[in-house]
């Protein structure tokens, strides 16, 4: 039998869906993994789709997408991001991850080094490693909740480094990062000739103060910014998506698309176009609710005198359970004896050892029942540890 491709037999697998695929093999399991909303994409959005299906839109969307949802995204962007934009300047993607691919396949030469920080989402390293990219790390501040350093950024760049990573709101860490220092790091790209990606796929999943879209400060002929459905209208199996971009980088991406899906599914995008001109009440109703969580999350774990990074952006929390040693046993213990699945820090780099994710778009019973269990498990594994 020939042989797979090298770069596919030596791509790290996900950490989150590693988790996943186990905890699906196990009955009654509480799921704290994945970063998947427990609500209903909302009735409007829905409905337009199958709307849309009778109405004959079954076939092939223009590569870019829509000029109708490209239109609605752009006024978007303009009126909620404060990033000036136009129809030209958008591609509709598959989910964010998809434009995250097809950036990088217009941005990356092989050998190049793409920067991105630590801790981080595990979908970067595996898509640059695909795409003969060099990863590399620089250091979040996890003494100031996993704070963007711009010095140990900047002390990270070599002369092979083309692309940096910035994901605000981040995920694992829930952390926003704050204007002075987005400032920084356009200062940075500018003196470096860098790519900047900006992955604001939780750009409306404010929990504490707000956020402040990179492109909006300035540097728009290098930033290329990300943004998703999916977290926002709870349409994450819809993989919907759009990337922003200057308007010749953006035809380049969408070219991009072509050999990889064509174009983004067409009922989907009809059901974004609801998303974008229905009713928005729903997405801060889906925020309260988060909110409501974590402060249902902290206030448990408070009492049991476990430590946590308090987030300010996304939906999930990153729980310190470093007494118990380390964190993928220690999330392999927790689904085997207590049931409940939980991400390992360690799948998202060196910089969360220690820690585990907890998802906060699971139901408060699920949140209150998985972390009493957690506790449960930390106490004794720390017991053992002693």
């Amino acid at each position: 039998m020939p042989e797979l491709a090298r770069a596919v037999t030596s791509t790290p697998h996900s950490g989150i869906r590693n988790m996943a695929e186990i905890a699906r093999q196990i009955p009654n399991v509480i799921r704290l993994e994945v970063g998947d909303p427990d609500f209903v994409t909302p009735t409007h959005i829905i409905e337009a789709a199958a709307s849309a299906a009778l109405a004959g839109y079954t076939g092939y969307p223009p590569s870019a997408g829509y000029e109708s949802l490209r239109e609605l995204i752009a006024e978007k962007v303009t009126r909620r991001n404060e990033v000036a934009t136009k129809a030209d300047e958008v591609v509709v993607t598959t989910g964010a991850g998809g434009g995250l691919f097809t950036t990088l396949l217009a941005l990356l030469n092989p050998g190049d080094e793409v920067l991105v920080s630590d801790p981080v989402w595990p979908g970067y390293p595996a898509q640059i490693h695909l795409q003969n990219g060099v990863l590399k790390r620089f250091p979040l501040d996890r003494r100031r909740g996993f704070a963007l350093d711009p010095d140990a950024l900047e002390g990270a760049i070599g002369p092979r480094t083309r692309i940096l990573i910035i994901n605000s709101p981040c995920n694992p860490t829930g952390a926003v990062y704050a204007e002075g220092e987005l400032r920084r790091v356009i200062e940075i790209a500018e003196r470096h000739d860098l790519w900047v990606i900006s992955d604001e796929a939780y750009d409306e999943i404010i929990l504490d103060g707000h956020g402040i879209s990179l492109a909006a400060l300035g540097g728009r002929d290098r930033i290329i910014t990300v943004f998703s459905f999916s977290k926002t209208y709870a349409m994450t199996g819809w993989r919907i998506g759009y990337v922003v971009a200057s308007a010749e980088l953006a035809s380049t991406i969408g070219k991009m698309q072509e050999p990889v899906v064509a174009s983004a599914s067409s009922l989907s995008q009809k059901g974004a176009e609801a998303a974008l001109q229905g009713p928005q009440d729903v997405v801060g109703e889906m925020v309260t609710s988060y909110r409501e969580r974590l402060d249902l999350a902290m206030e448990l774990l408070d009492t049991e005198g476990i430590g946590y990074v308090r987030p300010r952006g996304a939906f999930y929390l990153m729980v310190d359970i470093s007494s118990a040693g380390d964190s993928l046993e220690f999330a392999k213990s927790l689904l085997r004896e207590e049931r409940v699945a939980t991400v390992p820090g360690s799948a998202f780099g060196p910089g969360a050892e220690g820690m585990v994710r907890v998802s906060l778009a699971s139901s408060r019973e699920n949140l209150e029942l998985g972390l009493r269990a957690l506790s449960k498990c930390l106490r004794r594994q720390t017991a053992v540890k002693r």
